[in-house]
């Protein structure tokens, strides 16, 4: 499913059935940047953090990735990809105190939640 549809709609976070993923894309203007299979039981992490210092510098950060959980534990792994350096960090989960992964607000319909 596209971000946004030929018709010009729009797709939102809410719309993709995160457990019935096989993939995710993340593409900048015609080349694709990111793949992410996913395997059954599976779900996606997609979030666009923004942040700007006082000198007025804007930071965009998008955090993607997978979680799943298994025998009632839950296990993430997160890419942090930097729009302003094309940098790469990597986490496996969601860190108090960490300045972009941070744990998320839990969207009502992701129906879980992401703590350890």
């Amino acid at each position: 499913m596209a971000q946004i549809n030929p018709s010009g709609t729009r797709n939102s976070y809410a719309d993709i059935a995160r457990d019935k993923l096989s993939a995710f894309e993340m593409w900048e203007g015609s080349r694709r940047i990111l793949w992410i299979r996913f395997a059954r039981g599976q779900r996606l992490i997609w979030r666009r953090r923004v942040e700007m210092t006082p000198a007025g510098v804007v930071e965009v950060c998008h955090l993607i990735g997978k979680q799943e959980t298994i025998n009632g534990k839950n296990y993430q792994g997160i890419i942090g990809l930097f729009e302003s350096d094309g940098r790469i960090e990597v986490s496996d989960r969601f860190a108090e105190g960490h300045p972009w992964f941070f744990p998320a607000k839990i969207h009502t319909e992701e129906g879980e939640e992401w703590s350890q």
